[in-house]
């Protein structure tokens, strides 16, 4: 991916929120809100790194776009995916979908942790599981899709398989719960020695 390409376009919306954050709806950061930790366009992502789209499903993403802000951030994640895909060649996508074997989900046990946090979403069949419609998979270019049942990425899948054989060092993060999915397959890949 050319970074020169790619950090120009993402970095429009990010400043321009962060110039207009005490008028924007749902923000409550301002006046401290964090800075771009990018000191310029010469980020390199290196030439064996995938981005990993996570949990951008119905039943996650779905009430998002209700609110101006939650609409632009959709609109922002969707262009970064469609920014991705332009690259010459693109680097490998994966999104993740979180859905179980059957209606009793065998995955996770009635009293777990993750049971309340996976309580609404059924099987591969159930629309709450599928990719928000508003983000584009790719399989021509060879985007992946993985099936997960836990919060970190690879729980279920063969996550780590496929990054393996590809080669791949650095890992980019894209997702909706920070405090969820992202913080532990940052925390997961990164105790295997990928670069986050």
């Amino acid at each position: 991916m050319r970074a020169s390409t790619l950090i120009p376009s993402l970095l429009i919306p990010s400043i321009s929120l962060a110039q207009n954050a005490s008028t924007a709806p749902g923000y409550n950061g301002y006046p401290t809100y964090i800075p771009s930790t990018i000191p310029n366009t010469t980020l390199s992502f290196g030439h064996h790194y995938a981005v990993l789209n996570l949990d951008l499903i119905n039943g996650i993403v779905g009430t998002v776009p209700s609110t101006p802000a939650g609409s632009k951030w959709v609109s922002n994640v969707a262009h970064w995916i469609d920014t991705v895909h332009s690259q010459t060649p693109p680097p490998l996508s994966i999104f993740t979908r979180i859905y179980y074997s059957n209606a009793r989900k065998p995955e996770i046990g009635p009293t777990t942790p993750f049971a309340a946090a996976g309580s609404a979403l059924r099987t591969s069949s159930d629309p709450l599981t599928e990719i928000y419609p508003a983000f584009h998979v790719n399989e021509s270019v060879g985007d992946v899709v993985l099936t997960k049942t836990r919060y970190y990425a690879g729980t279920g899948n063969p996550l780590e398989e496929i990054l393996r054989a590809q080669g791949i060092d650095t890992v980019i993060l894209s997702g909706i719960r920070t405090s969820g999915v992202i913080i532990s397959t940052a925390q997961r890949l990164f105790d295997l020695d990928y670069k986050v």
